[in-house]
């Protein structure tokens, strides 16, 4: 059943869909900021709870974990009753056990409702790039996609140095990381009800032949979704199967799947790691507010990664037009590898220079600008990694995506607790060199990639989208 110009979301104006992109875009951002805040709150949690600093990061391990676990199951509720039901219904449970960490009076009661936290707040992060296939074209998801991601980078890591300045505050409690997060929240779900209307497009169609029928009594109107879709039981069980089956299976996933796995690992391990470079019993000696305040390079690097988009984009454009004049509709995926093939040697770099400048005889700042390059180089990577999963699986690309979501965020979430003991007797110095280590390794994997591997092992997958 087709869709007219103003019911087809593709065909939506280009300032309208923006503007539905940004509010999709800041739920990823919210819900990736409450990943992260906790975290920098731990030495207050610690002192009201009376437990250890490896259980009051708990918090964000299990919030993490079950994020993971919840991308398994997030998919097929958008497929059948639309993205907007799920983005509203999840945030505002999301919003309600973030009030019950703020309210919790011990910490068994903090840790569950984190954990439920994390749980749903999986379906705004893991399904805005539905939202984002659903509005733009993929010549445009070139630029768009970048920046929906930049805002889930910048949401963990503008919480620290909110949360650093809260948490020792004489003026308001810890719980106010909560809060805001709750203020932000109840914002949001404001902003899709009134603002974003549905945009999967099966599901708008579904709609419409439901009018029809009422208004004509004719059952003919329907949509082929309708008559061939499996039962919601049987989508739930594939949804959970073949994600899992294609890591099993799937020599191009687990590659890439890795390689953020040790982006995430360093990543997230650097919440409690900077209280070891910049903090009070750290090399530096800053106070919990000014530590938080160190994130600021990070944040830096995430948007200077935005800055080669627009060249890329130019470059695909025209690969683009090529590949039309010789009577194809798609260019290789591994064209999506040139922003990874920029900034993959550089996270190495950036974490042997952050490594070993961090020394009390060396400026501050050495290690500050160490910190931008590698918020450059995570930025990037993610960029290029996620975009050539989707152009090379295309309509199994949500499967293949999901399996990478599960294991990078239970494989990071436990790194926020083990990077204590590893930051402790390894010591700052050799625990970033063993990081670097581990990502000089997989730098080579986006140029190997891009001049034959890839094409050979798309050639040898059962799953990958055919470029012949």
């Amino acid at each position: 059943m087709a869709l007219s110009d103003k019911e087809n979301p593709k065909k939506w104006s280009y300032t309208y869909k923006w503007t539905v992109t940004g509010i999709v875009g800041s739920a990823g951002f919210v819900v990736a900021w409450a990943s992260a805040v906790d975290s920098e709150v731990a030495p207050q949690i610690v002192e009201q709870f009376g437990v250890g600093q490896e259980v009051s990061l708990l918090g964000t391990t299990l919030f993490m974990v079950t994020f993971g676990l919840g991308s398994l199951i997030s998919a097929p509720f958008s497929e059948v009753v639309g993205r907007n039901p799920v983005y509203i219904i999840s945030l505002i449970i999301f919003g309600l056990f973030t009030m019950g960490a703020g309210l919790a009076t011990d910490i068994e009661s903090y840790l569950v409702c984190r954990s439920f936290a994390g749980l749903f707040g999986c379906p705004p992060l893991t399904n805005f790039g539905g939202t984002t296939a659903d509005l733009w074209t993929p010549t445009e998801r070139t630029y768009v996609f970048p920046v929906l991601a930049c805002l889930s980078f910048l949401g963990p890591f503008l919480a620290p140095m909110v949360a650093d300045f809260v948490g020792p505050s004489p003026l308001v409690s810890w719980q106010w990381t909560e809060w805001l997060t709750l203020i932000f929240t109840g914002a949001l779900v404001a902003g899709i009800l009134f603002f974003a209307p549905e945009t999967y497009a099966p599901v708008i169609q579904s709609w419409k032949a439901s009018q029809l029928r009422k208004i004509s009594g004719d059952d003919q109107y329907m949509t082929d979704k309708e008559r061939h879709s499996p039962p919601f039981g049987t989508r739930l069980l594939r949804s959970i199967y073949i994600p899992i089956k294609f890591l099993f299976t799937e020599p191009i996933t687990d590659l890439f799947a890795l390689y953020l796995i040790i982006l995430y690992i360093i990543l997230f391990g650097f919440l409690p790691g900077f209280q070891f470079i910049f903090g009070e019993e750290g090399i530096y000696g800053f106070g919990q507010n000014h530590t938080g305040l160190c994130f600021i390079p990070m944040n830096v690097g995430f948007l200077l990664a935005l800055i080669p988009i627009f060249p890329i984009y130019r470059r695909f454009k025209r690969k683009m037009q090529q590949e039309e004049e010789r009577g194809k509709d798609k260019v290789v995926p591994e064209e999506r590898l040139l922003h990874a093939m920029i900034a993959g040697p550089c996270l190495p770099i950036s974490l042997f220079w952050l490594g070993w400048t961090s020394w009390l005889s060396v400026s501050f700042w050495s290690p500050l600008i160490a910190s931008v390059r590698f918020g450059f180089s995570v930025m990037g990577i993610f960029i290029s990694c996620y975009q050539y999963i989707i152009d090379t699986y295309e309509t199994m690309a949500a499967s293949a995506l999901v399996g990478m979501t599960l294991l990078r965020y239970c494989a990071s979430g436990p790194m926020v607790i083990v990077s204590l003991p590893m930051y402790t007797n390894l010591g700052v110095h050799w625990t970033l060199t063993l990081l670097g280590c581990l990502s000089a390794v997989m730098a080579p994997v986006p140029f190997f990639f891009y001049f034959g591997v890839g094409a050979w092992a798309r050639k040898k997958s059962k799953n990958a989208t055919s470029f012949e």
